[in-house]
């Protein structure tokens, strides 16, 4: 049943569909309707062929600020800051004493140095020092060469707030022999006979000021020395020194005034001699940092004696250098002058085999104009090379005295001749340094004397000399020191007997080298041993004539720290 159903169904809808494709070609048709009915076509939403943008941002309109000027009142309170520690380095610990002693191997020679000293104080240093040092020896067919030396010193200083006031006390007194005689000759001469003795006594005192603005305060620099010197004749020689440096700034410029007073007097058993020197200098400084520095004046001195009054002398100053290019090259030039003092304590510190009464003459620099090259060639190696050609009056030389008797009956002491001079030296020196490690030197002088009078020559005035000195550290246990010295030929007057009849005669002594080598080993920072070997090359040469050296010879010791 149900099947039929649908195939009458099926078969309606197939005889409907040709007149449903012909509709619209139909005419008007009327269509009755029992209800109310209201024909209504629903709208259809279709989508546009050309989509429009929807523009969301919203335009703001513009603002406009004011701002009102008033002073705002604000409070505020200071809070201290506290101080910044500084955590410093520790310092290094001090000792109060050191002790060094040695003793000759080869020539009996007995060695000892003392130190003592305050620690670390801001408010005073002071300290003492003493030391000897003796050989005991005889040369064949000629006298004792026995010498003694003994120093003792004083010293202190007291710090102020901008001044420094300190003082020294100093004693010597040394021993010598004029051993240079033959021994045949004077076969029975007793040691004591030839000795020679000098003693000194000497007090210096020192003001020193440390202002920092030297455009308002000068600074000054002031001594007062006092010395009495004396040998075993009694010749006593009595020095009382005073000077006085000023120092101001004017700008940029430097103002320095130098005055001094020299006084001394020579007491002898034939002679007194008085003699007064005062001198003062003024001169300015400019500069520009380590660039160039410039320092030009004048000085003038005064020197009166008993014997030829009152003489004036007028000198220049003039020192430049400049700094080319990062102290690497400095080239540098002046011309100076000035008034030397001759005494009896210079001659016989210079030459201990001085007669003990002398001929006094100050020596007048009338001149030196020098000029130089100095600088670095790296970092560690420095170098300075100089030329001086000055114009002296009454030089000094030692010469060989055979006349004066009985004080010189031996022939072998020294008096003193004066001699006006042109002199020449041309010197040069290198300097290499490793932090600590090694040090290392150079340096030599070349000399030239031309002398106004004819048939002498520049007595015991080498033409030459010439220094090697190192130094290595090997990380602070052992220390190596070397030196060697050579000094060139001289000229000395000797005396021959010819016939009965005495004869003088020009002699050239030849030159001198001399080499030494020190060893010190560090067992601790307070006790260490060292050795020294002096004269490696056991030469026996004359630095005076008819006074040979000591040949080869040796010291040990120890250095130790008690205290």
């Amino acid at each position: 049943m149900r099947i039929s159903l649908v195939k009458y169904f099926i078969g309606a809808m197939m005889i409907s569909l040709p007149f449903a494709g012909f509709s619209q070609g139909i005419g008007d048709v009327t269509v009755i309707s029992d209800a109310n009915y209201d024909p209504v076509i629903k709208e259809a939403a279709k989508q546009t062929d050309r989509p429009e943008i929807t523009d969301t941002v919203k335009k703001i309109s513009k603002v406009t600020y004011t701002s009102p000027a008033k002073q705002f009142a604000t409070n505020y309170k200071v809070s201290p800051i506290e101080p910044a520690k500084m955590v410093n380095e520790p310092l290094s610990k001090l000792y109060q004493m050191l002790v060094k002693a040695g003793v000759g191997i080869i020539y009996p020679t007995p060695y000892a140095e003392v130190f003592y000293n305050n620690l670390r104080s801001k408010d005073i240093a002071w300290g003492i020092r003493y030391k000897h040092l003796s050989s005991f020896a005889k040369f064949d067919t000629m006298g004792h060469i026995d010498f003694s030396d003994n120093e003792a010193s004083i010293y202190a200083k007291k710090f102020f707030r901008k001044h420094t006031l300190s003082g020294d006390f100093n004693y010597n007194r040394n021993v010598v022999h004029y051993y240079g005689f033959s021994d045949k000759q004077f076969p029975n001469i007793n040691a004591n006979d030839y000795k020679q003795v000098f003693q000194l006594f000497e007090a210096k005192g020192r003001l020193q000021s440390h202002y920092a603005d030297t455009s308002k305060d000068i600074n000054h620099d002031i001594h007062l020395n006092y010395y009495n010197f004396g040998d075993i004749s009694r010749t006593f020689e009595n020095n009382v020194f005073a000077d006085g440096l000023m120092k101001a700034r004017a700008g940029d410029t430097k103002i320095n005034a130098l005055a001094s007073v020299d006084f001394y007097n020579v007491t002898s058993a034939h002679d007194t001699i008085n003699n007064v020197i005062g001198r003062f200098n003024a001169f300015f400084e400019e500069g520009k940092g380590s660039k160039w520095k410039l320092d030009a004046g004048i000085g003038t001195a005064i020197d009166y004696s008993d014997l030829k009054g009152t003489k004036y002398y007028f000198y220049p100053r003039f020192n430049v250098y400049y700094n080319i290019y990062q102290n690497l090259v400095i080239p540098y030039a002046g011309v100076s002058g000035g008034l030397d003092k001759n005494s009896f304590r210079s001659m016989a510190t210079a030459n201990p085999f001085v007669l003990s009464e002398l001929q006094y003459k100050n020596t007048n620099n009338k001149y030196n104009l020098y000029g130089g090259l100095r600088g670095a060639l790296s970092s560690n190696t420095s170098y300075d090379i100089k030329a001086l050609y000055g114009r002296y009056e009454n030089m000094a030389y030692f010469l060989a005295d055979y006349n004066t008797y009985p004080e010189n009956k031996l022939a072998n002491k020294y008096k003193v001749v004066y001699m006006n001079t042109n002199y020449l030296n041309i010197s040069g020196q290198i300097k290499y340094h490793l932090k600590e490690k090694i040090n290392i030197s150079a340096k030599g002088n070349f000399y030239s004397y031309k002398l106004d009078s004819s048939g002498v020559y520049p007595w015991h005035k080498p033409n030459f000399d010439i220094t090697f000195s190192g130094n290595y550290n090997l990380k602070s246990k052992i220390i190596i020191k070397a030196d060697i010295y050579v000094i060139g030929k001289q000229w000395a007057l000797q005396k021959d007997i010819v016939n009965s009849a005495a004869v003088y005669t020009p002699k050239q002594l030849n030159g001198v080298t001399d080499m030494n080598i020190g060893i010190e080993y560090r067992y601790t920072k307070l006790l260490s041993a060292f050795v020294n070997f002096n004269n490696i090359g056991s030469f026996r040469y004359y630095r005076w004539d008819k006074y040979p050296t000591q040949k080869f010879n040796a010291m040990i010791g120890l250095t130790f720290v008690p205290f």
